[in-house]
């Protein structure tokens, strides 16, 4: 973790800190308390809001926080600043626990798929990709993983591990594990939401961008992808976690029959049209 973002994060939370107090940061908080969650822009603040507008949440309230610059959402919910956070999936979740040596972080709702996605400016077709392209997909470990398992799915390499492994591991997955790369592609690692700015990169010619990421940069992952994620079986649906200690909190639980309820997937599935996939379609 950078210096910049322990500092962000500490600016964070003392600026957080009273609202808290005030409004109860624990797992005796009261349902007239409103339940403090830290979420991306898209899709998550926007699925929040609609579960908010819908009536479905009752007379639980929430106060959503926006993720900005190099604030971390799991360190802030691990160190009790906020009481929920909504903006990743399982591995990337299990991964920065086993990083950071905690384990009280768990998921309190599964909501839905965000298909990663193959994008270019530069070809239509991935079978055009020309010898020693460079490929830029996601710095994280897991995501990195995740991109290189998609481009074997995409016939652009080949690695010596399957998705249909139950017990993969993405966040071990290198390019130690390319066994084949016959076009020799090299990859550039890059921060997520940088990722669609690299298609105007004249030295990228292909990027694998996480669905959330393309959204909010204007691109429609069902229509604008070269090759995506299917939904079934997809490690990867999006959570909301909290602190193991908030797990049978009352709003925590009416939140997370809203989110999973028939009426907000089907919300999902009429607003984002292919380019965000309810949970339960990913067995």
């Amino acid at each position: 973790m950078t210096t910049r973002r322990t500092f962000l994060a500490a600016s964070f939370a003392a600026a957080i800190v009273p609202a808290l107090a005030a409004c109860g940061g624990n797992s005796g908080a009261s349902t007239s308390d409103p339940l403090v969650i830290m979420a991306d822009a898209t899709p998550h603040t926007e699925l929040l809001e609609y579960v908010k507008s819908s009536g479905q949440l009752g007379d639980v309230k929430l106060t959503i926080k926006g993720i900005t610059g190099e604030i971390d959402p799991n360190q802030l919910l691990e160190a009790g600043d906020i009481e929920a956070n909504f903006f990743q999936h399982v591995p990337y979740l299990t991964s920065w626990q086993a990083e950071k040596k905690v384990s009280d972080l768990v998921v309190a709702a599964t909501t839905h798929v965000e298909p990663l996605g193959i994008y270019s400016k530069k070809v239509t077709d991935l079978a055009d990709v020309p010898a020693s392209a460079t490929i830029a997909l996601a710095a994280d470990a897991t995501n990195f993983g995740r991109a290189l398992v998609l481009l074997q799915s995409a016939g652009l390499i080949t690695l010596n591990v399957k998705a249909t492994d139950a017990n993969l591991d993405y966040a071990q997955i290198t390019e130690k594990n390319i066994t084949a790369n016959a076009k020799k592609f090299s990859f550039l690692p890059i921060d997520r939401p940088q990722l669609p700015a690299t298609l105007d990169d004249a030295k990228v010619t292909i990027s694998v961008i996480n669905g959330a990421n393309a959204l909010e940069a204007g691109l429609k992952p069902a229509t604008d992808s070269l090759f995506s994620e299917s939904a079934t079986d997809n490690p990867f649906a999006n959570v909301v976690a909290v602190k193991s200690t908030l797990k049978d909190d009352a709003r925590v639980a009416k939140l997370a029959e809203a989110l999973q309820s028939e009426t907000t997937q089907k919300w999902i599935t009429d607003t984002y049209k292919g380019s965000v996939l309810p949970a339960k379609q990913s067995a």
